[in-house]
């Protein structure tokens, strides 16, 4: 740990203030004109976007983007290094219910495996103490994936960009959408050579048809695939292949997470698709093995002592560093969860989207209680250690207040390269503990300042 040990050291030291200056330069006016542009020109239905954005350094950028790659191969690591490759102790390990392993099971293969390891984000807090990781998400569809580059291409367009390139610092990003392509195009085995290939968006809910789906489109467009939205539900799966009104499909991508696969997709869709997938009739990109990884029960495994003998001194040194202790909430560590409140965060094991965090000091005594014993006998849940002392992030609110932030960063891995950073803050004055859009926090994707090369 270098510069994340103290906050102050996150933001490229010369242009942090960055913004401040180009207030002077160019006047209130002006700036706030500029930060209207940026924001119009990024637009996106119910996501605030951050602006100016904060500007990290290089070093810590790469700092992010080691403990990312590492974290995920040890996550990767579990099942045959802990388990055996049984993946039928792993589930067990989890407390997957009895259908739910069933079909996990049934669908399970070495590509599942394979596709599952292609799209991931862990999510690091910032804290005075360094990077913190409080959860993995390893999912097809990926919050972020729409965010970065535009993100990216709009600051690029911005009076503040020009200004900080006239001082002589450059600001990078990955070219987050040539990694996602790289990790796709691996996945899909061949094209057809008469036609362009298909990618069939594959929807579980019928209430998302209504949003926009333009952005990815244009994402597998650029790649050469033509791409159709609908229903995975309508899809027309044959021994000779598969079809959506009439239209052989080539690849189906489920933007659709497992929680949606259980609650509205028929688990003969899943399994049907599956075994198009072994036939090589169709590319399933997202099959349901992806949420065996997802799992936050997965961090007691990394963090519990129990299981320090299948890592090595220096894979448990990096666990040390960057994750706090996790472990599952079950009837025999009931009784832990409750005398800890004060120190404890409780999550639901699969859930997404900031729901169902309870945070042990917000609540009062009886209501920690109750939501534990819930937790304990219910549906997965997991403890994990409260980070106490997030750091404070400056930035300027969208009136042009300096305010203090607190930060989530989601570094995306594709495939085994780091392809950018989603970037998500909440006002420390905001009440709002969750850092997550759909709880209220801005969003953006990680730029870094240094001077330009001569």
């Amino acid at each position: 740990m270098t510069t994340a040990r103290h906050g102050s050291g996150l933001l490229t030291a010369e242009p942090a203030d960055g913004w401040q200056d180009y207030e002077k330069a160019v006047g209130p006016d002006a700036a706030r004109q500029d930060a209207e542009a940026f924001h119009a020109g990024v637009h996106r239905a119910g996501w605030t976007h951050i602006f100016p954005p904060p500007l990290f350094s290089l070093s810590f950028a790469d700092e992010l983007a080691n403990a990312a790659r590492s974290v995920m191969d040890l996550l990767y690591s579990i099942p045959q290094r802990v388990f055996g490759g049984d993946v039928a102790a792993w589930m067990s390990f989890q407390g997957i219910p009895e259908e739910d392993a069933a079909l996990l099971l049934r669908t399970h293969s070495e590509r599942a495996v394979v596709t599952a390891h292609q799209f991931a984000r862990p999510d690091f807090l910032l804290t005075e103490e360094g990077l913190r990781i409080v959860e993995v998400n390893v999912s097809a569809p990926m919050g972020g994936m729409m965010t970065h580059d535009p993100y990216v291409r709009q600051f690029r367009t911005s009076g503040y960009h020009r200004f900080l390139r006239r001082l002589g610092y450059e600001t990078t990003a990955p070219d987050m959408t040539a990694i996602w392509g790289k990790a796709f195009r691996s996945l899909v085995r061949q094209a057809p050579v008469e036609r362009r290939p298909v990618v069939f968006e594959a929807i579980a809910d019928e209430n998302d048809m209504n949003t926009g789906r333009r952005a990815f489109e244009e994402l597998v467009g650029s790649f050469g695939f033509d791409c159709v939205s609908g229903m995975v539900q309508d899809l027309d799966i044959r021994d000779d292949g598969v079809f959506h009104q009439g239209r052989h499909i080539d690849v189906v991508f489920t933007m659709y997470t497992w929680l949606e696969t259980r609650r509205f997709v028929p688990p003969e869709t899943t399994i049907a698709l599956s075994d198009a997938d072994a036939a090589g009739l169709v590319d399933f990109v997202g099959p349901p093995t992806a949420a065996l990884y997802n799992s936050k029960s997965n961090l007691e495994i990394l963090t519990s002592p129990a299981f320090s003998g299948y890592f090595t001194a220096a894979e448990r040194e990096f666990v040390d560093v960057y994750l706090p202790r996790t472990f599952r909430l079950t009837d025999e560590t009931l009784a832990e969860a409750l005398s800890g409140q004060s120190e404890l965060v409780l999550k639901p094991a699969s859930e997404y989207g900031g729901r169902g965090i309870v945070f042990g000091p917000s609540v009062s005594r009886g209501e920690w209680t109750q939501a534990v014993t819930a937790a304990a006998y219910g549906a997965g849940h997991v403890c994990q250690q409260l980070l106490a002392r997030p750091w404070r992030c400056p930035g300027v609110d969208a009136t042009g207040r300096r305010r203090d932030y607190h930060v989530c960063l989601g570094p995306l891995v594709f495939g085994s390269e780091y392809a950018g950073t989603l970037v998500r803050w909440a006002d420390t004055e905001s009440g709002n503990r969750v850092i997550n859009v759909k709880q209220g926090a801005e969003a953006g994707g990680l730029l870094t300042a240094s001077p330009a090369r001569r």
